[in-house]
């Protein structure tokens, strides 16, 4: 009965080992890498032939952008101007959209506007159309071609090539907008004046084309970036940036430029901006035919290693014969090591291995045909064993965690996992037992999680520490905003009892001087009001803006900023409700502000700032006290660390600001020196 278990397992294992390692071998790597790789290949070379096709739809943009500048500039001088170009325009428009619709890619609406051209066309020729009318037609046809460009950057999965793709649809929306501007200056220098409306829609393009390059180059590889700088440089695009400004500053009439020569300006520049589009399309190209050729030789590679590793499963199979010679050994070492033992249907012990010996104290002979609960520890709850023994009952597998008594009194912890052995005639006849001694890893557990609590008492105690500190310097606030209403009062209440006394208080100056004070005592209330706000322990998150947050905190320091001589400049440029610990960022707020004055007071800066920007859910706060040192930048968010001389400092605010932000309200608080100071950022 000594190597019952061992014999159960054995030969199942030396069975399992090679099974394991060919499915592992040739299915993983055979199947999954080559299928992925084969299906990249598939994936790359189908990107390439879209790349190729929006290079057809970016020359189509290109055409249609020019229609529509030159149609424009005919109507609006009343088919004095333009029209020769316009009906050269016509016909490449006519070829380039011909071979996209050899594509067979276009989907029925924008074939629909596709073939309404004709009809606007004559239209424009009989010149019963507005320049409206000319920019809406040809924008809605540009906005369904450049979709189809989005459409093909979200089939990339590449992330280098996926940038570069960004890149380039940002890149034609820049383009796209570019090719507005010039058709609605075409209608511009032709009237030579400018609506309210048309000015904001001029601005709104402009703007427009400015958040597109801004896009354009956050996605553009180095390269691109380069080339697109380099191409600022020209002219063209130098004298559109000045014109667009003296359109916006009410210049227009003082510009002399006539539709023509606009209309060649931008697009001198429009088409510099199309050679750089071909650049990029070539170099995503480019990119995609040095990846396909990474991934072919990584294909050819496990193609190889999976026949290596079949020669590799048959060497196996020698070696499981080799193996069938050891079992001996085996079932030697199984006994020494493995934590072991097998009990009938009522849980008396059948066979044990030399380490559950071992580990529990007892001679085998003490075991043999005592009940299993011989180790049971009295901590195990009655309902573990009632659910392991329903499991294990059902023919299921049971595992988990089991503390056991040893001989001596003393516990150890085993991971358990018991399963039912099977007779002849299917039927459960006994249950198998294999442990793994766990004991250290419990005990590292216990010290681990009373370490836990020790570091979560300590950070309860610095965060402590901050808002008494807090508090500290909310006093000094307040005290500063009750001297003058307390100034005031007294001087109120003096009057009263002097008139008073020269019997010269009449019921006029009566109650003027009493509203006063109740005006002034009403402003302190107000002030204890905010300050009690201002510390609420509870931990709810409320729903609030930070435009509430920021104007609550400006309006316990502006006092105590006034009276240093700072002023407080804040800057809304939008924000939204969000739901957090209101309280926890006013604190958060309230010391980036109070330290920024400490800053510009300790180092006497002339005209001190403070800057309080709000933009959607983020906030920053910076002054202008000259920065911090690059030497403590990596360290001003350690606790206590404190860069103030006057000894005061106690070197948690910024560590629990940051503590408060990240771990309480899932947000980022950062620094950044600035060419006047520095610049604390809440994301939010």
């Amino acid at each position: 009965m000594g190597l019952f278990m061992l014999q159960k397992i054995t030969t199942k294992t030396k069975l399992i080992v090679p099974i394991v390692v060919l499915s592992f071998v040739l299915l993983f790597l055979g199947g999954l890498v080559i299928s992925n790789s084969y299906t990249k290949m598939l994936s790359l070379e189908t990107l390439n032939d879209k790349i190729t096709l929006s290079k057809y739809l970016s020359q189509t943009l290109h055409s249609l952008q020019k229609e529509r500048g030159l149609s424009s500039g005919y109507l609006e001088n009343q088919g004095k101007l333009f029209q020769k170009e316009m009906l050269l325009q016509r016909k490449e428009s006519d070829f380039q959209l011909q071979r996209l619709m050899n594509q067979n890619i276009l989907q029925d609406n924008l074939l629909f506007e596709i073939g309404k051209i004709s009809a606007i066309r004559a239209k424009i020729d009989a010149k019963i159309l507005s320049t409206k009318d000319i920019l809406d037609y040809y924008s809605n046809i540009n906005t369904f071609l450049l979709k189809i460009i989005i459409d093909i950057s979200k089939s990339s999965h590449i992330p280098k090539i996926t940038q570069n793709i960004l890149a380039y649809v940002h890149f034609l929306y820049l383009k796209e907008y570019g090719g507005i501007e010039r058709a609605k200056g075409v209608v511009l220098f032709a009237r030579k004046q400018l609506s309210h409306k048309e000015l904001v829609s001029f601005i709104k393009i402009v703007s427009v084309q400015q958040q597109s390059e801004a896009m354009f180059l956050n996605y553009a590889c180095k390269n691109v970036e380069k080339h697109y700088i380099a191409e600022l440089k020209y002219t063209s695009f130098q004298k559109v940036k000045e014109i667009e400004k003296q359109i916006i500053d009410g210049e227009l009439r003082n510009i002399g430029l006539s539709s023509e020569e606009w209309y060649q300006l931008i697009t001198t520049k429009l088409n510099r901006l199309d050679d750089l589009g071909r650049y990029i399309e070539n170099h995503t190209i480019f990119l995609i035919n040095k990846e396909l050729k990474d991934v072919k030789l990584v294909y050819n590679a496990v193609i190889f290693l999976t026949l290596f590793s079949l020669i590799v499963f048959l060497i196996m199979l020698k070696a499981f014969v080799k193996l069938a010679n050891e079992e001996r050994k085996l079932r030697m070492v199984a006994q020494k090591y493995i934590i072991s033992s097998v009990t009938d249907l009522k849980g008396r012990i059948l066979d044990v291995s030399d380490a559950f010996c071992d580990i529990s104290g007892y001679e085998r002979e003490e075991l043999i045909g005592q009940k299993h609960n011989i180790v049971r520890h009295p901590d195990m709850p009655k309902s573990a064993f009632e659910e392991m023994w329903k499991t294990i009952k059902e023919g299921k597998a049971w595992k988990g965690k089991v503390k056991n008594l040893r001989k001596d009194g003393s516990s150890y912890w085993v991971w358990a996992n018991i399963e039912p052995l099977y007779n002849s005639k299917g039927k459960i006849d006994s249950y198998i037992s294999i442990r793994l001694d766990i004991t250290e890893s419990e005990l590292l557990q216990e010290k681990v999680k009373e370490q836990r609590e020790k570091n979560r008492v300590a950070k309860e105690m610095m965060y402590q520490q901050s808002r008494l500190a807090q508090m500290g310097e909310m006093l000094s606030m307040i005290a500063h905003q009750w001297r003058q209403p307390l100034s005031a009062i007294t001087a109120a209440s003096g009057a009263i009892n002097l008139k008073s006394k020269l019997k010269k208080l009449d019921e006029k100056t009566a109650i003027e001087l009493s509203s006063k004070i109740m005006d002034f005592s009403q402003h302190l209330s107000t002030t204890i009001d905010d300050f009690r706000g201002f510390f609420k322990t509870n931990k709810i998150k409320v729903k609030t803006d930070l435009k509430k947050i920021v104007d609550d905190v400006s309006s316990i320091v502006k006092t105590s900023l006034d009276n240093d001589g700072i002023s407080l400049e804040i800057n809304v440029n939008s924000y939204g409700e969000l739901l957090t610990f209101e309280s926890e960022l006013k604190q958060v707020l309230l010391n980036l502000i109070k330290n920024a004055q400490d800053a510009l007071n300790e180092k006497q800066v002339s005209n001190p700032k403070i800057v309080v920007e709000v933009a959607d859910t983020s906030v920053s706060v910076r002054d202008n006290a000259g920065g911090i040192s690059e030497e403590i930048m990596d360290k001003i968010f350690d606790p206590y660390f404190s860069t103030k001389t006057k000894k005061d400092g106690t070197g948690l605010g910024l560590y629990m600001s940051k503590t408060i932000v990240e771990d309480h309200c899932n947000g980022k608080l950062e620094v950044t020196n600035t060419q006047e100071g520095a610049e604390f950022k809440i994301n939010l």
